[in-house]
């Protein structure tokens, strides 16, 4: 495992002079970002700057961090006159996250934007951005010094956080008990310091610094995270908003909310540029009906496919007893992971959903005879709702469900994506799903594939497409005979002129993944 490491005395707290079997990388910040990127070492005490412009290969180790509330004291401009009058300043080129909160302060903050300069060696300059050991040694030498983490402290109300430590999320895949061990020992290397760091032998204006910063990673580091991301996105130094990815499988998402990231199926669990309430809301919930479900009917029968983190179920609880308190709801939920409880009890719940959550996490064993068949399930229910989540193989669980004579209302076709999940998503399961909803029920899926539309297309139902959230791609409703907004000419014609517009297939519904996508490809091209 090789280790990127900042040779700074904000460092020292991580001990990695402890570790063994690694092989340590010494450079600058700027260089340390570089060679994680391209994966020159497995992890590293990295710029955050790093991370919010190529999260997508990154995970974050979570509660470690280099930052600082108020002043941080190596990370300054040194002036020779006031802040709002620098028309040049000085950039170093060690560190990308102390350029970019320069650039925040100046062009966000104060509505102005000086001329930047780099320097590869400092000298004495008119105004010139410093970090680390350099920013404590020549700070003496400015009649002005402006702490960056105070101006960024004093404007938001927030800490700073310099650096994370980021593991290449491919390296963690292939060794997630050596990063999850790496990890245990820092934040025990830390803890220890802090413990010991009044007998160390050192010198007391470098205890007082290091006491002086903070080297967790809490609910407000990551609030002032998402917030300097936005700044960055404003300023185009970013593009796109980035979610924030952990090695424990925590992905904070877009809209605040908490989903996790399935490292089985190499997927999150929710759409982390929608969020995931934000997507159980616009592509599932809403797209069926479930306001409009709960005053005209007395109840509501609901399949979830895909139970996951339970948003889907929360927030279409939530949705039909706000607009009707009094309807019944039932719902059967399919999921594979027994341990989906487990996920769910380590989540951070949105405020809003916190009775229905309260509800999910009442839970309790329980078995469920299907079409002849036990399936292992956990079952919970109030005077006006019902859930059971039924644990299995999707494809046995829906027809079973089938030959049992279930009928829905709704469904929210949720499983992990066609390209990892592909045995859920073709044409012959879509005509068992098609035998379990009602007439007027409505599909729901977040899916844009071709192969999914054409399958739900030649499985009988006519479909839909429904306005984008987080994403560029409409997602997709079917239905028998409900009420789904007309599908446009325009996909029409790619529906039937594409050579990707063919169905999977799996008529014995049993094939591997691998098996079906290889027939695929032979049918397609």
């Amino acid at each position: 495992m090789k280790v990127g490491w900042i040779d700074y005395l904000n460092t020292l707290p991580f001990g990695i002079e402890k570790f063994k079997g690694i092989t340590i990388v010494k450079d600058y910040p700027a260089n340390l970002n570089k060679f994680l990127k391209e994966k020159k070492i497995d992890a590293g005490i990295v710029s955050t700057a790093e991370y919010l412009e190529n999260f997508f290969q990154y995970l974050i180790i979570p509660d470690l961090s280099i930052s600082s509330y108020k002043e941080v004291n190596s990370v300054i401009i040194g002036s020779d006159i006031p802040l709002q009058d620098i028309e040049v300043i000085y950039l170093t080129k060690e560190s990308k996250t102390s350029v970019y909160l320069t650039k925040v302060i100046f062009e966000i903050f104060l509505g102005k934007k000086p001329v930047y300069k780099y320097f590869d060696t400092y000298k004495k300059r008119e105004s010139v951005l410093l970090i680390g050991n350099k920013a404590i040694e020549y700070q003496k030498d400015y009649k002005y010094v402006y702490d960056l983490s105070k101006l960024w402290f004093d404007k938001t109300g927030l800490p700073f956080t310099f650096a994370l430590w980021c593991v290449n999320k491919d390296f963690f895949l292939q060794n997630k008990e050596k990063v999850l061990e790496f990890a245990k020992r820092l934040k025990q290397n830390v803890k220890e310091f802090f413990e010991k760091i009044d007998s160390l032998d050192l010198e007391v204006n470098k205890k007082e610094y290091l006491k002086n910063l903070k080297y967790g990673l809490d609910s407000k580091n990551i609030e002032a995270i998402k917030l300097f991301a936005k700044y960055l996105l404003d300023l185009k130094i970013i593009k796109t908003y980035p979610d924030l990815r952990f090695i424990d499988g925590k992905v904070i998402t877009a809209d605040g909310t908490q989903t996790f990231y399935n490292f089985e199926y190499n997927e999150a669990y929710h759409s982390t540029k929608a969020g995931a309430y934000t997507e159980s809301l616009y592509k599932f919930i809403l797209p069926c009906k479930i306001d409009r479900l709960a005053k005209e009917k007395h109840q509501i029968n609901i399949l979830d496919v895909g139970f996951g983190l339970g948003y889907n179920v929360a927030v279409a609880i939530n949705v039909a007893k706000n607009n009707n308190p009094d309807v019944k709801i039932s719902i059967i939920s399919i999921e594979k992971d027994k341990n989906f409880l487990d996920r769910i009890n380590q989540m951070e719940i949105p405020e809003n959903l916190k009775d229905e959550y309260d509800f999910i996490k009442s839970l309790k064993p329980a078995e469920i005879k299907l079409n002849e068949n036990l399936y292992p399930s956990y079952i919970v229910s109030s005077d006006t709702v019902s859930l059971t989540v039924v644990i299995g193989e999707g494809r046995k669980i829906l027809l079973d469900l089938s030959k049992s004579g279930y009928k829905f209302d709704a469904v929210f076709y949720d499983p992990f994506s066609p390209k990892v999940n592909t045995e859920m998503w073709t044409l012959d399961l879509f005509k068992v799903v098609k035998t379990l909803m009602t007439d007027k029920a409505i599909l729901a899926t977040y899916s844009a594939s071709l192969p999914v539309r054409k399958g739900l297309i030649e499985a009988g139902f006519k479909i839909g497409l429904v306005e984008p959230v987080g994403r560029r791609s409409y997602s997709t409703v079917a239905t028998i005979n409900g009420d789904i907004p007309v599908l446009p000419e325009k996909e029409k014609q790619r529906l039937e002129t594409s050579p990707l517009a063919k169905p999977y297939t799996d008529p014995c519904l049993c094939k591997t993944k691998e098996e079906i996508f290889k027939e695929y490809q032979k049918t397609a091209f």
